[in-house]
């Protein structure tokens, strides 16, 4: 009962959104079963002729028939009277293939309009909505149950047609045998009652057959990302089988989910066929009319595999409600996600952006900052240092806004971050990962995506600020170069320089640094801290560092360890304080002098 209120309640939504579209189908599939009709009655005349070709007692459709003949002026003949049944079947089916149309115009409407609404949902969320939830559940979602539900739509669209055709055709038996086409519909009703009791073994194998997907799709997510990791190591044979085990379990599943599906019409189609020809019996042992009879036979026999596929798109839709649960169980958690929005507009900054007394945990472990205070002033460089796991991320996380504190505030120009409409904010930065993402298209096209309105110089003179443009110069096709699938064609130091260059070009009120230097060779590091170095003169800049060099300039230095604020002061005084924090940091990371060297390799 609950499943089918589910479904009425889904149809419902799908008619409501897209009316224009429902409403085309309503009006194909009521001409064609008129036509359909006219079809079915249109072997009457021509049933009269073959048994009495005088047609000196033709029943009361033939009369019909043969009176818009005679006013046509025509001579009724055998051929005439075929080539009427040939043409309403060839007009019939020409229709049949406009609904086929209409019903997959509807299905990918409705798809793309779930896609579309899913994704703004998702980027509504906060980040933790992406970081928390598994990526395998919503790659499965966007890419494999989002088609299930759209082929579902495609079904539940035929079901609508096929329920009005249905209709019409069972109008003209019930006119013209009205017992027969009652014991007919008697006994498939009777036939159609234990495949009903197949519809709990449907929706239990739908929703196996949903986690399964989402375990595969994670399982493969997961290999493809490590493939680098996966040929280093040599474990090739062992990620394959772990795939194909994934894989393996689904298919499992799928082939009972799927042939359950085509049993059902398997099965019950002959026992359709079956309730048509023993209702035919019994009106043969009545005597009725041949010619008439052959229509009912017609209009039935037609019927019988409508119903029988109405009962397997009802399998099928029990089949697909996992896969809308889980789309809608995603939405529903995105909304709980939903980031705080305000109503300032972002234009510039101001004074600077300063965290009062935060407190941050993320769900399921240890306190992640505790009591941090730290403000980052306009025009000067700000840094962030301490050991792994200390918190350094996590501050850039809640100034950008993908995080909120669970005590304290951020605060924007002395305003709380969550007053401000965060993209006006966001579009105001520029931000450049410890991992730089560099989309699959060219170098030009990477630059464009953070400001689409920049010119040609412009993108020039971010690449030389970003000590870029040299190595883009020599490259093949220059600026407009395909850097590949995460920027794989280029090295790790050239990634850096353009995704350095990409938040440069919009000359952003705050320039957020994270590790950007952390994985590099010494070379592309001179390169990146000269860039910094140069840009910090006209830009606002957070920086997190793990090479304490990349900030030998910085005004402000903020050293943090196990989630608080430990040290801070300008770098020159930070580095030389006896028995400091940062000073014992750049003592670590001192290069051995050649006679520890020499001790070392002894």
């Amino acid at each position: 009962m609950k499943q089918s209120s589910s479904i009425v309640t889904i149809f419902s939504e799908f008619l409501a959104g897209y009316p224009r579209h429902f409403g085309l189908l309503f009006l194909l599939v009521v001409v064609e079963g008129a036509v359909a009709a006219m079809s079915v009655l249109a072997i009457v005349p021509m049933a009269d002729f073959l048994i009495d070709p005088s047609l000196v007692k033709p029943g009361r459709i033939t009369q019909v028939v043969l009176a818009g003949i005679a006013a046509l002026g025509w001579t009724p003949n055998f051929w005439l009277l075929g080539l009427l049944f040939a043409a309403t079947n060839l007009l019939k089916g020409t229709l049949e293939v406009a609904i086929r149309y209409s019903i997959l115009r509807i299905k990918y409407a409705v798809v793309r309009g779930l896609f579309g609404d899913a994704l703004v949902a998702f980027f509504k969320a906060r980040w933790e909505f992406f970081s928390g939830s598994e990526q395998g559940r919503l790659l499965n979602t966007m890419n494999k149950e989002l088609n299930i539900i759209g082929d579902t739509l495609g079904h539940l669209a035929t079901m609508f047609a096929q329920v009005i055709q249905l209709g019409i055709y069972l109008a003209v038996p019930l006119l013209m045998n009205a017992r027969l086409t009652l014991i007919a519909l008697g006994l498939t009703a009777l036939f159609g009652m234990p495949f009903m009791l197949l519809h709990r073994v449907s929706y239990r194998l739908g929703k196996r057959n949903t986690e399964t997907a989402n375990i595969e799709m994670g399982v493969l997510s997961e290999i493809l990302g490590a493939a680098h990791l996966i040929l280093g190591f040599g474990r090739q044979a062992q990620e394959r089988d772990r795939y194909l085990s994934a894989f393996d379990q689904h298919v499992h599943v799928t082939l009972r989910s799927q042939t359950l599906g085509t049993a059902v019409t398997s099965f019950f189609k002959p026992l359709t066929m079956l309730a048509a020809v023993v209702a035919m019996g019994f009106a043969v042992q009545q005597h009725a009319r041949i010619s008439e009879l052959a229509a009912v036979m017609w209009s039935l026999l037609a019927s019988m595999p409508i119903i029988a596929s109405l009962l397997q798109g009802n399998m099928t839709i029990i089949n697909f409600l996992p896969s809308y649960e889980q789309l809608v169980s995603l939405r529903k958690k995105a909304a709980e996600l939903e980031e705080v929005e305000g109503k300032r507009i972002f234009k510039r900054l101001e004074h600077g952006i300063e965290l009062k007394a935060v407190n941050f945990t993320y769900p399921g472990r240890i306190q992640t900052l505790t009591n941090v205070n730290l403000n980052i002033r306009k025009g000067q460089m700000t840094a962030l240092v301490g050991e792994s796991g200390s918190g350094k991320s996590t501050v850039t996380d809640l100034i950008l806004g993908l995080q909120i504190p669970e005590k304290g505030q951020v605060l924007i120009d002395g305003v709380p971050l969550g007053d401000w409409k965060q993209n006006s904010f966001r579009e105001r930065i520029g931000y450049v990962p410890q991992d730089p993402l560099l989309f699959h298209a060219s170098i030009r096209d990477n630059l464009l995506w953070s400001f689409a309105q920049a010119k040609e110089d412009d993108l020039w003179t971010a690449l030389h600020l970003a000590n870029a443009d040299d190595f883009v110069k020599e490259l093949p096709q220059d600026i407009d170069t395909i850097v590949g699938d995460r920027g794989i064609r280029l090295s790790g130091g050239q990634r850096q320089r353009i995704a350095l260059a990409r938040a440069l070009l919009r000359k952003p009120e705050l320039l957020i640094l994270d590790e950007a230097t952390s994985s590099l060779d010494s070379e592309s590091e001179r390169l990146i801290q000269k860039s910094i170095e140069h840009v910090a003169k006209d830009t606002t800049m957070l920086v997190v560092a793990h090479r304490l060099s990349t900030i030998a300039k910085a005004d402000q230095v903020y050293v943090l360890k196990q989630g608080r604020v430990v040290e801070e002061g300008a770098f020159g005084v930070l580095s030389t304080r006896p028995g400091g924090v940062l000073s014992a940091m750049i003592s670590a990371q001192q290069p051995l002098e050649p006679a520890q060297i020499k001790e070392a390799v002894l």
